[in-house]
């Protein structure tokens, strides 16, 4: 089966390249005969399937406010037919105006009647673009504030592999939201305004449904002569690598690296590699696959399609040849005007169908996010389990367990037929080089993926059986890795207990117990600090406004701390989850990296106090020695150090480093 899946793979789609663009497009199915109207069914079918969601789509945001959204529609519909109107205003001034001076005897009333009508078509244009600036912006903001939390909430959902996963991206933002549902409200807008235009042109004495006909075959050729890559879906990637590597080196110009590249003193150097990557590079096309997918190869469909614009000044031009006692020039302005709204309309209606198709895929994958099974599926056993849960703290046990991360390019799997055993209530220490595997474990232990080969236990019981909840609020994870929130410290430690993040007296003492206080008391706002806010703040043209330039400077500042200040306030959050009272098991990853000897020891010091009812993983009882993903080496610090292994080296190489360091 996967055999048959992978020719399919194969030869299914075509390779084309627009300059450092590599674009991959399906292969059309070579048994359509009449791929017009193949097309034309294909869109039909589309629609057709594409009415349950937008029509889910609307009501949710009609619901939001009915009686705003409802203006909003309301203007919208106006608006479809204001250019008609002012095109049946025009036509009676033109006529009244030319009839006075044709006969010599203007009808006065005639031409008040049509330069009011002018006027009013004139006001009531003005008037629905004043109203769309009054009610937009609060329909938006409406919009926007609801499903920016609906996609908050369905992202937050999404536990770490299936988050990480490509297929699982929903590139849209709620305010791209926004421009999709305004894409498909000017279908229906746009449709309208058609419709009212073609009435008109029915109307006309002369040719009215000739000129109609002959005005949309431009747009209908140009549907069909346009390719466009979204019409069938596509991947598109870059495998130029001096394109690659110009990007590379554009980012090395950011605010993320900026310490290392002046530290590392390497400006002239990036300058250097950029230089010539960009002339390897040389005129390459890099501009957006799209784009170029649309250019054409000669210029005649575009000229067929300009040609075909001016069929209706051909006709009233064929039909002055045949009668020219019946038409007039005021006629010929009408009709004219008549042409060119019309092929606009029509032009504006295929463009937003074709986008429309785009904008309903993007509101089906939103509505998807939601539908996305988690990869690690959530159990069902409440934890603590009254049978085989105990006070003492959490037992775990790894039975031959291996596993790689998902996407890895690394041919061997992170950690490899691991098998260990931790009772309930000891201390445990993992050590090993970088990339040995602790950190796997630890992620394993917190159930942040499931394994690929072998089991855990929790307590006796398959880890997977558990409530993932329950497990997670039992366990407290200290790491080098954690991030401090765009919150205030208050939150950043209250936030390890959730249910009581506003009981201040128990945030300092979290704060105290994490060796944090010295650092909320160097801040200026104290425990409300935020160290790194939202920044929203901007300015342009300032060069002559030097007051301005100090105010937008000292804006939203960030608050800098050091590592070891940030593994203090780190490890306050721990401690707050400790005072929870609902944790079981406890992990400190390399948490005290950027401490100072005396803060590490005070740390751990704190931990191993803290440690009554929990089983705990960093030093003490057993120690755990991991290499290249295996388990070498149990026991406890005078067992290895006996042992003479990999854990008696590792101990050697860093108290030789001390001993170096102490004596230069």
């Amino acid at each position: 089966m996967q055999e048959d899946k992978d020719k399919l793979d194969d030869f299914s789609y075509s390779t084309l390249q627009f300059g450092v663009w590599r674009m991959l497009v399906p292969i059309p199915d070579a048994a359509n005969k009449l791929p017009f109207m193949q097309s034309w069914l294909e869109k039909w079918n589309n629609f057709k399937s594409a009415i349950p969601i937008v029509q889910r789509f609307f009501l949710e945001v009609y619901s939001l406010d009915p009686i705003l959204y409802l203006l909003y529609s309301l203007l919208r519909v106006v608006s479809a037919v204001e250019g008609t109107l002012m095109l049946y205003a025009s036509a009676q001034l033109l006529s009244s105006v030319e009839h006075g001076l044709t006969t010599g005897r203007p009808d006065v009333a005639a031409i008040i009647r049509a330069v009011l009508l002018r006027v009013m078509c004139t006001a009531l244009t003005t008037a629905i673009r004043w109203g769309s600036t009054q009610i937009n912006p609060k329909a938006q903001s409406r919009f926007a504030a609801h499903f920016e939390e609906y996609m908050l909430h369905a992202k937050l959902r999404l536990d770490l592999p299936t988050s990480t996963d490509k297929n699982n991206d929903v590139g849209v933002s709620p305010w791209v939201l926004w421009w999709h549902f305004q894409t498909l409200s000017g279908v229906f807008e746009r449709a309208l305004r058609l419709t009212s235009q073609i009435l008109f042109t029915l109307k006309q004495p002369k040719g009215g449904i000739v000129l109609t006909m002959l005005s949309m075959i431009s747009p209908l050729l140009s549907s069909q002569l346009t390719r466009v890559p979204w019409k069938h879906g596509f991947v598109t990637y870059s495998s130029n690598l001096d394109f690659i590597r110009l990007r590379a080196l554009r980012w090395l110009s950011g605010s993320v690296y900026r310490e290392d590249v002046i530290s590392s003193n390497i400006i002239g150097w990036i300058i250097k590699e950029y230089r010539k990557a960009k002339d390897s590079l040389g005129d390459t096309p890099d501009s957006n696959p799209e784009s170029q997918f649309l250019s054409r190869n000669t210029p005649m469909s575009d000229i067929l399609t300009q040609v075909t614009n001016d069929l209706p000044t051909f006709y009233w031009a064929a039909s002055v040849i045949r009668n020219p006692v019946g038409f007039s020039v005021s006629s010929f302005a009408i009709l004219q005007q008549h042409a060119n709204a019309l092929r606009g309309s029509i032009f504006e209606l295929f463009g937003h169908f074709a986008e429309a198709a785009e904008v309903v895929t993007a509101i089906k994958d939103l509505y998807k996010l939601a539908d996305i099974k988690n990869k690690v599926v959530d159990g069902e056993e409440a934890y603590p389990n009254a049978a085989t849960s105990t006070a003492k703290g959490m037992a775990l046990e790894l039975r031959d367990v291996s596993f790689a991360y998902p996407g890895t390019k690394s041919k061997e799997n992170a950690i490899k037929n691991v098998s260990l055993k931790i009772p309930a209530g000891h201390l445990v220490v993992i050590v090993g080089a970088n990339g040995s595997g602790k950190s796997t474990i630890i992620k394993l232990l917190n159930r942040l993926y499931d394994v690929d080969a072998g089991e855990i236990l929790v307590d006796g019981l398959p880890m997977k059986n558990y409530k993932l909840a329950d497990l997670r609020k039992a366990q407290a994870l200290l790491s080098q890795d954690h991030q401090l929130f765009p919150l205030s410290l208050a939150e950043n430690i209250g936030l390890g207990d959730p249910d009581r993040v506003n009981d201040m007296k128990l945030v300092l003492e979290a704060a105290e117990a994490g060796g944090a206080s010295e650092v909320i008391k160097k801040m200026n706002d104290g425990i409300q600090t935020v160290l790194y806010p939202v920044t929203t703040a901007y300015g342009t043209q300032l060069e002559k406004y030097p007051k301005l330039q100090s105010i937008l400077e000292n804006l939203e500042q960030q608050a800098e701390v050091s590592g070891g200040e940030k593994q203090r306030l780190v490890a306050a959050r721990t401690f707050m989850r400790f005072l929870s009272g609902n944790i079981r098991f406890a992990v400190a990853d390399e948490p005290s990296s950027a401490l100072d000897p005396k803060a590490e020891y005070q740390l751990f010091k704190r931990l191993r106090e803290s440690g009554e009812g929990k089983t705990m993983i960093f030093y003490a009882d057993m120690i755990i020695c991991m290499k290249d993903g295996h388990v070498v080496e149990t026991g406890t610090h005078k067992e290895l150090m006996g042992l003479a292994g990999e854990y008696s080296e590792l101990y050697n190489v860093q108290a030789q480093a001390f001993s170096d360091a102490s004596n230069p």
